[in-house]
């Protein structure tokens, strides 16, 4: 490490983990980006690397107030948006809910059941060949991070009455 202050953050969202090579590569490419590398950031950055999971911006706000409550709820969400900018971090569209967030070097797609609301996280790479397609085809090239593909898991699909029609089947939101 730098010397850069460790934030601990806690929250029951985080795993008891910490990577403190993983964050210093994140560090190196923010400060690569000319990024200013502030309380903020470095508090909001490891509370994604803790996460145990993909977490909402008042996740994030409420864990980083927890050991930095001058860290205002506003700064959190202008940090979030600074460093989605410098390509650190991503947010995502989960289905009807908030976005959640998570680092960019763990590169992957979600897939969101649309019956229990389960998420698979898939491969970057599985993708890939309908993006080309879509490229291909359209000129139109795909973001595939910002939104997940929805769909039925297979134990929802397995609990479905096969002669109910899939239109019927549809959440009702």
């Amino acid at each position: 490490m730098t010397g850069d202050p460790e934030v601990a953050p806690r929250s029951p969202t985080l795993r008891d983990g910490f990577d403190p090579v993983r964050y210093e590569r994140i560090i190196v490419g923010i400060r690569s980006a000319s990024g200013r590398l502030t309380v903020a950031r470095r508090a909001i950055i490891t509370t994604l690397l803790r996460a145990a999971s993909h977490i909402t911006a008042e996740d994030v706000a409420n864990t980083v107030a927890g050991e930095y409550p001058e860290v205002h709820l506003s700064t959190v969400y202008r940090t979030l948006d600074a460093l989605e900018r410098l390509g650190v971090i991503d947010h995502v569209h989960l289905g009807h809910g908030r976005a959640v967030y998570h680092l960019v070097d763990d590169p992957h797609q979600h897939l969101v059941c649309e019956q229990c609301g389960g998420v698979i996280e898939v491969p970057d790479a599985t993708f890939g060949a309908l993006a080309d397609q879509l490229e291909k085809e359209f000129k139109f090239k795909i973001r595939p991070h910002h939104f997940a593909l929805l769909g039925r898991c297979e134990a929802c699909r397995a609990l479905r009455d096969d002669s109910t029609p899939d239109s019927l089947m549809r959440p009702k939101w």
